[in-house]
């Protein structure tokens, strides 16, 4: 067994990031060694000095090639360092092709000239500084100039012309294009945004805005504009414009077959090479990426750059071993943990023949094995990197079942409390947007498992997107699919037209490759004038999507932000569980709904523009599989029938329907089938509409099908109905234990925490310690110390734990006024057991147990658990979460097995135990058990009214759904988007006859289905409150 500090040195090591993306290149080096560029490093350097020398022209450009993980982007991260701290300008060109070459160079200086330089001004502050110490500009006005004063137009009227005098032949040439980088650097958003629009030739721009500013119309070429920004600054120092993502180019376009596009670059990057100032061009590609453009380009390209670098494997042991203990050293300094050796487990002898490998796979391996050794729980030294051992054991730990309620009650606490306006407001969405979007991507990547999707760093300050998703298809070929999404509350038109620019061109749009999408959030309307709906016709006719984001999916994206801050060890068994990220409307929109497979199981197909068609996993629910099944109707159009394996149902299912819609029937024969296989049924009954579940018709109804006749009696005779009523003496009373039982979970740590948790939630609102004061906190800490207490010694009743807090004994805690406050909720308990009968009355235990067991000769107990006696919501969720959490401990300890499903709890009336907004007393018990039931072969029925009142995170985990008549037009607007993220629009929901539904599960499209009558007496009225009572006395 691994040792708690080993493991916690291995689980940072887990950590470990061999793959760095492109916005890494701005960021400081954490680990270098110089022997990892090679002659490739003293290549680029080289080629700058050329730069460095020259007053105009720029030198050869340089390529370097590598293959998979040689490390070409971390030696362009090197060289930006290197560039910027002499003084040069460093620049990054994404996706681009040769049709839009120029436009993506003009937002590639744009964006560079955004980034942080040496010393961490902007590249556009450092700029317009030189410029100033050059032109000699007083430090009076510089302020401005630089954006940390408001801006004047006499201010940047003398900054202009002292740069034109200082000089001239620059100066007069681009004194337009250095008017608009000086408004660009305002810290006024409207002067910024103008600044903007004019270098990126917006049209319609206001005459008298520009007339303030001494700018003419817009109307230079894209050409024209990146030139003169380059001209600008080689007046105060060299460039270098790295060229990183050809390779993704290539590969996004092999399955269009672009025509010319090896043509259109080679040409594009020999004229930037011809045109531009003072600028080193470094193209870092694959072999293959270069090949094809030589081939294809004008003879005089090869001219224009040397091809004479190479990166490839380690070079030598040496290098592979430090490599590895400085990427080692920072983690095991986190864990604190003093390794036996710097590269521990990985023995020296490993590196014998390391230099087989490139860094990103030797980083791999040693990853590989670090994931080995957690699985095994045992240390292993590795000997030989050969060695391949991944795979060999399961690489999730047994689930913690404390930690997966605890994160869930985490969550609802941070989503409650989550404050998003920042996010919507234009202000400061470019602040809040991205943090939000970053962390709800991690986590839905975290979902997926596999590591195959990844969530890009962004630019900060006014990016040109909110967030960037990136799913590796082919390491190999480096061929990628990307998501951009970039939120958008402003309202004056040129603020949205620049920005919406801004995220077509960094996306690099095209139609006709679907591996590239751009998202646009915005809640607000549009606005009305012509270049602003062009622009969006544009930005949408290329491919660009344009949606809302809710605040819901926003608050949830804050709280798993804090959670992934936190770190819980079982943070990502829960991600996958649960699917909070997944299971958010925006998405489930952008990225496909939750595939609703079990945590452990392998992850989704790939999603959005790269998914294809695959086989469903399942068999079609109407198709012999061998399975037992449970017939559900027929189909609407031909009258195929229709029915479901008793497995899917673990997968647990949601209907969405009406009053008349036939939805308490399709309950009721759910129920009936499911009892018909030995499957017994716990079923909430809300509005006495299912407690005659024992009732047999008077007269067989009309619409009984054939069979249905036998299947009835067979269900009556084998069925053991029994309706209970909590809180109504005169029924069968059912009362709850709201203690555990300590002395059974006294050896498992985590199930005694699970209980101890359980029992503090359940009795700090009775002892009214669930508020949220000084008192309230400390209440609930004598509360926990006093269970923790009386549970180690053996437990008991409620009223032995009462005894307890009278007279708290001294050792149980040393918090001050701890007998005092105990003594006080130990007459507020008392009171509580007189004043519910649920605590102290009499009638039966509650136990899941006797819930589920059936009389002797009968195969399945339904119990009905009636409500009468619990009139308020605040009793129901109550009673409710301690029924929940009792049936969750219950479950585990009698898993299904290799039974398909080993038992059912129906829920109707859905939203007033989970709902979608604020949180009850059972919505974490609710959650956790739609999370996780399943493993253990509980399924889970929810009905509702209202398609967006109940959770979406319950709606998230279930694999099917109904959906029935609905004549609200905001229920049924509702229930059209919930089945959007299934794949349908329902258009004619609204005129959908009783008991006719729209049906998806798992392997099936949605199909309208008339469902099957139920096998027992359901009339038109509900039962009497004494009709209720007298069925439960029987």
């Amino acid at each position: 067994m691994i040792e708690a500090d080993q493991r916690r040195a291995l689980t940072e090591l887990r950590r470990l990031d061999w793959a760095p993306t492109p916005e890494d290149v701005w960021t400081a080096l954490d680990v270098h060694l110089d022997e990892l560029n090679g002659a490739a490093g003293a290549a680029v350097l080289h080629a700058f000095e050329e730069a460095e020398a020259r007053r105009t022209g720029s030198p050869l450009g340089l390529v370097v090639e590598g293959q998979h993980g040689s490390g070409k982007t971390h030696l362009l991260r090197w060289a930006r360092e290197k560039v910027q701290e002499r003084h040069g300008y460093f620049f990054l060109m994404g996706i681009t092709d040769g049709r839009m070459f120029w436009p993506n160079i003009l937002q590639t200086f744009l964006r560079g000239l955004r980034r942080s330089g040496y010393y961490r001004h902007s590249q556009l502050v450092m700029l317009l500084e030189r410029l100033s110490e050059r032109a000699e500009v007083p430090l009076a006005l510089r302020r401005q100039i630089r954006g940390q004063s408001p801006l004047t137009p006499a201010t940047l009227d003398a900054f202009v012309t002292a740069v034109r005098l200082a000089d001239p032949e620059t100066g007069r040439e681009c004194r337009h294009t250095l008017r608009a980088l000086v408004l660009m650097a305002s810290a006024d958003i409207d002067v910024m945004d103008l600044g903007e629009s004019w270098l990126l030739s917006a049209p319609d721009l206001e005459q008298a805005e520009l007339t303030e500013w001494s700018l003419p119309k817009p109307g230079m070429s894209a050409q024209a504009v990146a030139v003169q920004i380059s001209q600008l600054l080689a007046l105060t120092g060299p460039s270098l414009l790295a060229v990183d993502q050809i390779d993704v180019i290539f590969a996004q376009s092999s399955d269009v077959a672009a025509p010319g596009l090896a043509a259109d670059l080679g040409h594009g990057l020999m004229d930037v090479r011809e045109k531009l100032f003072r600028t080193v061009t470094v193209v870092a590609c694959l072999p293959t990426s270069w090949q094809r453009i030589r081939q294809d380009s004008l003879a005089s390209f090869e001219g224009r750059f040397r091809q004479e670098t190479r990166l490839a494997r380690l070079p030598s042991r040496e290098v592979a071993e430090s490599l590895i203990a400085a990427r080692f050293a920072p983690l095991f300094d986190v864990a604190e943990y003093k390794p036996p050796h710097l590269t521990w487990p990985l023995l020296p002898g490993a590196f014998n023949r390391a230099d087989k490998y490139t860094p990103r796979q030797l980083i791999q391996r040693a990853d590989e094995h670090v994931r080995y050794c957690l699985a095994e729980d045992e240390v292993i030294g590795l000997a030989d990197f050969d060695d391949h051992r991944e795979g060999t054991a399961p690489l999730r730990a047994p689930v913690d079942e404390a930690g997966m309620i605890r994160l869930g009650a985490r969550l609802a606490e941070l989503t409650a409390s989550a404050d998003v306006d920042g996010a919507l407001a234009p202000r400061t969405e470019d602040r809040e947007m991205p943090r939000l979007l970053e962390a709800g991507l991690r986590a839905w990547a975290v979902e997926q498992g596999g590591g195959r999707f990844s969530v890009q760093p962004v630019e900060q300050g006014n990016p040109s997107a909110h967030a960037w998703l990136c799913e590796t298809l082919d390491a190999e070929i480096e061929d990628e699919a990307h998501w951009y999404i970039r939120g958008l509350s402003h309202a004056h038109p040129r603020a949205v037209q620049a920005r919406l620019a801004r995220l077509r061109d960094l996306a690099c749009l095209d139609p006709m490759i679907k591996k590239r999408r751009a998202y646009l959030l915005r809640n607000g309307p549009w606005p009305t004038g012509p270049v602003s709906t062009r622009v969006r016709k544009e930005f949408l006719d290329l491919g660009g999507i344009i949606t809302g984001v809710s605040p819901d999916d926003l608050r949830t994206f804050a709280a798993l932000a804090v959670l992934l801050e936190e770190n819980d060890p079982a943070l990502p068994e829960f991600l996958r569980a649960d699917r909070p990220a997944g299971n958010t409307t925006l998405l489930t929109e952008i990225l496909g709904p939750p595939s609703g497979h079990d945590a452990g199981r392998p992850g989704p197909a790939p999603t959005g523009p790269t998914a294809t068609a695959v086989p469903p996993t399942a068999a079609p629910a109407d198709e012999p599989t061998g399975e037992p099944g449970i017939q559900v109707g027929t189909v609407a159009e031909n009258g195929a029938p229709v029915s479901l394996t008793l497995e899917s149902l673990r997968k647990h299912s949601v209907i969405f329907a009406g009053s008349g819609s036939g939805k308490t029937v399709l309950i009721r024969r759910l129920v009936e089938e499911c009892a018909l296989h030995g499957v017994s049924a716990i079923v909430l009954d809300p509005n006495n509409d299912l407690a005659r579940l024992g009732d047999a018709w008077p007269e067989p109804p009309e619409s009984w099908r054939d069979g249905d006749a036998e299947r009835a009696r067979a269900y009556l005779g084998a069925t053991d109905v029994v309706v209970w009523t909590p809180r109504r003496e005169s029924g069968r009373p059912l009362v709850l234990r709201p203690l555990p039982d300590f002395g059974a979970v006294l050896d498992e740590p985590d199930e005694f925490a699970l209980a101890l948790d359980a029992a503090v939630a359940t009795l700090a609102p009775r002892a009214r310690m669930a508020a949220n004061t000084a008192k309230a906190d400390r209440g609930r800490a004598v509360l926990r110390k006093a269970l923790e207490h009386f549970g180690r010694t053996g437990g008991g009743r409620l009223a032995d734990f009462v005894d307890l807090l009278t007279d708290l004994p001294d050792e149980v805690t040393s918090l001050g006024r701890a007998r005092e406050l105990a003594a006080d909720m130990a007459e507020t308990l008392k009171a509580a057991m007189v004043n519910d009968p649920l605590l102290g009355g009499s009638g039966t235990p509650l136990d899941p147990g006797a819930l589920f067991t059936p009389a002797p000769g009968r195969r399945a107990r339904v119990s009905v658990i009636s409500l009468i006696g619990l009139p308020g919501d605040e009793q129901r969720q109550s009673f409710v979460n301690q029924l929940q959490m009792a049936l969750f401990s219950w479950v585990k300890r009698h898993p299904a097995g290799d039974r398909p499903l080993g038992g059912l709890f129906v829920m109707d009336e859905a939203q007033t135990f989970a709902p979608s907004g604020g949180t009850t007393a059972c919505t974490e018990s609710t959650l956790a058990l739609a999370s996780q039931a399943r493993k253990y072969g509980l399924g889970l029925i929810f009905a509702t009214q209202a398609p967006k009142g109940i959770h979406n995170r319950i709606v998230g985990n279930a694999a099917t759904q109904f959906f029935g008549f609905l004549n609200s037009p905001t229920q049924i607007a509702a229930a059209k988007e919930v089945a959007q993220a299934k794949g349908s629009a329902v258009l004619d929901i609204s005129r959908l006859r009783t008991g006719q539904f729209y049906a998806v599960t798992e392997g099936r499209p949605f199909r309208k289905v008339s469902t099957a009558m139920c096998l027992t007496y359901h009339p038109p009225s509900a039962l009497t409150t004494e009709e209720v009572l007298q069925r439960a006395r029987d």
